[in-house]
């Protein structure tokens, strides 16, 4: 942006002598020096100024001040602070909204309260405010999105916040809806990791100390990249996983409790992968942290996934996932079964380890079940084809009420924490999914159970509704499921809706109510206290939505509660 498109400093300003100063920044006064660590001051470039009485120009500012973390701290006001900005200039705001949603289901980057004392280069600077921009209500432009890829590809700089920058990057141009190029981004920093040996051990320590809060961002920089790899190849047709394939040398990250908590809490010696395995033969159980169950579900989730796109496997293949799939929740402690405490505090890596595990589940078992052909508007991207015969150790039914019963899994941890904006972008497909499954398994079955499936697809819905106006991957899932819903659901919603209140209500009217009224003795009229309304009848156990089947047949996860 231009500086003349600004209005010039308040008269209290203009008059100001302005001498250079090695020390100070240049066209600026002590006064006036910016804080570039105050969430008000920017790296900017000096405005317009008019000519003093006796004719001498105000000196002026010819270039871009340089991002420097060392000057002075000092505020302007913010008159000054709207007319003294550069091209690109550090949005307060995108950051604290960057925080806000998008580092809580990704923490890579450093906790916020030492985010300005890490100095992070311009580059990631400038994707962190791009991906923050989008929680704004103008989102960035396809000419500020183009900036941002040029000044990625354009940067030299093989390091550590290269490969956070491209990994952000590409994390939300996937969110955008525009997979192809999440795949290139994410793949150009995975290049960088693996050439500057970021899946070596060693490599975190070698930066800083491994109890520093730097490595533990470095080691989770990996393993995102990690989980990034499997998640963001799900939806696509040919699977080429990269760091899935190398030996986990990286220690496990800690808890997120520990790493945001920087003033009061040290970083522990990590984990290794090996020990998180060996935790099943452990005579007591051992807790690990929320990311290092994360992670094993990804693992689970990648082996659905390669399942799915073999040509020829025996039944035992597929068993063997099944079996990791139920092994991963019966071995999770029994703190780690909840994803809100009785705070209201959503354990963000868990809901997302949830959710995976169930996503893996719905990719397993619906391609084997009888709802594959259900919906005559199958999308691959959201609705996984089989177009051949798939090995099965089950009949199809069973499939199907797994199918089902995993769907049901995501949208009452969806119900829990329904502001999906905060959560990870890759929860989409699974969301989609799940109300697509719930279509599908509402025509499938009778009409007394249309308002239990119902009311899971409206909430997707209402989900994705809510989420597509910033990400245009929900967007697409909500038009798909939307359509899908309409042509299903059409005819069974107008007899549903026929005469809604005699299913739940008894009147006067019918034959029976009159009968089972004059041989029952009148009920006891209870206790009203002030204030309470009995116009309306007492509402009846059919009212509540009915269950398919019992579901403790086919899960061992006991539903979602809060601590």
């Amino acid at each position: 942006m231009s500086t003349d498109s600004h209005a010039p400093l308040s008269s209290t300003t203009s008059d100001l002598n302005v001498t250079p100063s090695h020390d100070l920044t240049p066209g600026l006064t002590g006064d006036m020096q910016p804080d570039y660590r105050s969430p008000l001051t920017l790296p900017v470039q000096r405005a317009q100024q008019p000519d003093t009485p006796n004719g001498t120009p105000v000196q002026r500012a010819t270039r871009p001040i340089s991002w420097s973390m060392t000057t002075p701290r000092v505020r302007l006001n913010q008159e000054q602070f709207q007319t003294i900005r550069d091209p690109w200039t550090p949005d307060d705001r995108s950051l604290r909204l960057y925080y806000e949603n998008f580092h809580i289901a990704h923490p890579i980057l450093v906790p916020s309260a030492v985010y300005h004392d890490r100095e992070y280069p311009r580059f990631l600077q400038m994707v962190v405010n791009f991906v923050g921009s989008h929680y704004l209500p103008s989102s960035p432009s396809q000419e500020e999105k183009d900036r941002i890829f040029t000044e990625l590809t354009c940067n030299t700089d093989q390091s550590s916040c290269t490969v956070q920058a491209w990994l952000i990057y590409s994390i939300a141009i996937y969110a955008r809806g525009e997979w192809m190029e999440a795949q290139d981004a994410l793949s150009r920093g995975i290049a960088i990791a693996l050439e500057i040996g970021m899946n070596r051990r060693e490599f975190a320590a070698s930066v800083q100390p491994e109890s520093s809060i730097e490595a533990e961002s470095l080691r989770r920089t990996w393993w995102e990249l990690y989980v990034t790899d499997i998640l963001i190849e799900a939806p696509s047709k040919s699977n080429t996983f990269h760091c899935s394939t190398m030996t986990p040398e990286v220690g496990l990250p800690c808890e997120e409790s520990i790493y945001t908590g920087t003033g009061t809490c040290e970083i522990p010696t990590p984990q290794k992968v090996l020990d998180f395995k060996r935790r099943i033969f452990a005579p007591e159980e051992t807790v690990f942290s929320s990311f290092s169950y994360r992670i094993e579900a990804t693992d689970i989730l990648c082996r659905a996934l390669v399942l799915s796109k073999l040509k020829d496997y025996h039944r035992d293949h597929l068993q063997a996932v099944e079996n990791a799939l139920v092994s991963w929740i019966n071995h999770l402690p029994a703190k780690k079964l909840d994803i809100v405490d009785s705070y209201g505090n959503i354990d963000e890596m868990m809901f997302q380890a949830h959710i995976t595990i169930a996503y893996a589940t719905m990719l397993l078992h619906l391609p084997r079940s009888d709802l594959q052909h259900v919906l005559s508007q199958a999308d691959e991207k959201f609705w996984p084809v089989a177009s051949r015969h798939l090995a099965s150790t089950l009949n199809r039914p069973v499939h199907s009420i797994k199918a089902t019963e995993a769907s049901r899994r995501i949208s009452d941890a969806i119900s829990l924490c329904p502001n999906v904006l905060k959560h990870s972008p890759f929860v989409i497909p699974a969301l989609a999914l799940c109300g697509m499954i719930q279509l599908a398994t509402s025509v499938k079955h009778t009409e007394e159970c249309f308002d239990h499936h119902y009311n899971r697809v409206t909430l997707i819905l209402g989900c994705l509704k809510s989420t597509k106006r910033i990400w245009g991957l929900a967007d697409a899932a909500y038009n798909h499921l939307r359509t899908s819903a309409a042509d299903a659901l059409s005819d069974s919603m107008e007899r549903w809706c026929t005469e809604p209140l005699r299913k739940f209500f008894p009147t006067d009217s019918t034959p029976t109510t009159a009968d089972r009224t004059a041989t029952q003795p009148p009920r006891p009229i209870p206790a009203v206290s002030e204030g309470h309304d009995l116009s309306f009848p007492p509402i009846l156990p059919p009212f509540v939505d009915p269950t398919c089947y019992n579901d403790s047949f086919f899960t061992t996860i006991p539903d979602f509660e809060i601590c």
